[in-house]
């Protein structure tokens, strides 16, 4: 059972998702008041299909990667007054009970920052980094692209950085000043094509580099007075 979050804001970056970015927006909008499409260049009518079915466009004249949207969805949700942003993705995979699950313990004060824990894995680097990420970060899926921010993360860590180490950069900065996270089990749905961010032998590397980066900003917490 599932009900409408207030003061919630959905990002959803999408790259070339026509086929499933309305039923998306549909669905989303059943737990959050606002939702904002972050097309990323679309050439095929995604952020008309998404405006069509009720959200807010922000729209790139070229693509930009998946950190920037976003980072700048985020980044425009807080600005514009969200008490919570909730990222999830364009293609459908994400079931809309598990986003209320994810989402509801942020908007009710509970944690600043939630994740979801997918049941299965896309890649195989996602299942290596979490033989890391668990022990040091309490989640085996710091890949998992449905996470919810509180506004207080925002202002303590804001304006977001273009890059965000695909959503794994977050994980360091509760971490680090030991603020309340929480990690929820979700089920993955399939997609029936190819994923637009990241589908190649080089999406992998991109995954892999970019968790180096987020272990490479911990040591630099840990080893300086900095705070994030």
């Amino acid at each position: 059972m599932t009900e409408q979050l207030r003061g919630l804001t959905a990002v959803i970056p999408a790259l070339n998702e026509i086929a499933t970015i309305a039923g998306v927006v549909t669905a989303v909008r059943k737990v959050a008041d606002r939702v904002l499409v972050v097309d990323d260049g679309s050439t095929d009518g995604t952020g008309d299909a998404a405006a069509a079915a009720g959200a807010v466009v922000l729209r790139h004249d070229r693509p930009l990667g998946y950190d920037t949207a976003i980072s700048e969805g985020l980044n425009e949700a807080f600005r514009t007054g969200a008490l919570a942003a909730v990222t999830t993705d364009a293609d459908g995979q994400h079931q809309i009970d598990d986003v209320y699950r994810v989402s509801v313990r942020v908007t009710t004060g509970s944690c600043v920052f939630s994740g979801g824990v997918r049941d299965r894995y896309n890649r195989a680097i996602e299942a290596l980094v979490g033989l890391v990420a668990g022990p040091l970060y309490g989640t085996r899926d710091p890949f998992c692209g449905l996470k919810c921010y509180h506004r207080s993360l925002f202002e303590r860590c804001g304006p977001f950085p273009r890059d965000l180490n695909v959503g794994s950069l977050p994980l360091v900065w509760v971490r680090r000043a030991h603020l309340p996270f929480a990690f929820v089990p979700i089920t993955s749905g399939l997609r029936h094509d190819r994923p637009r961010f990241g589908s190649t032998l080089s999406g992998s590397a991109k995954l892999a580099a970019a968790f180096l980066r987020t272990l490479g900003a911990d040591l630099t917490y840990a080893n300086s007075s900095r705070k994030p």
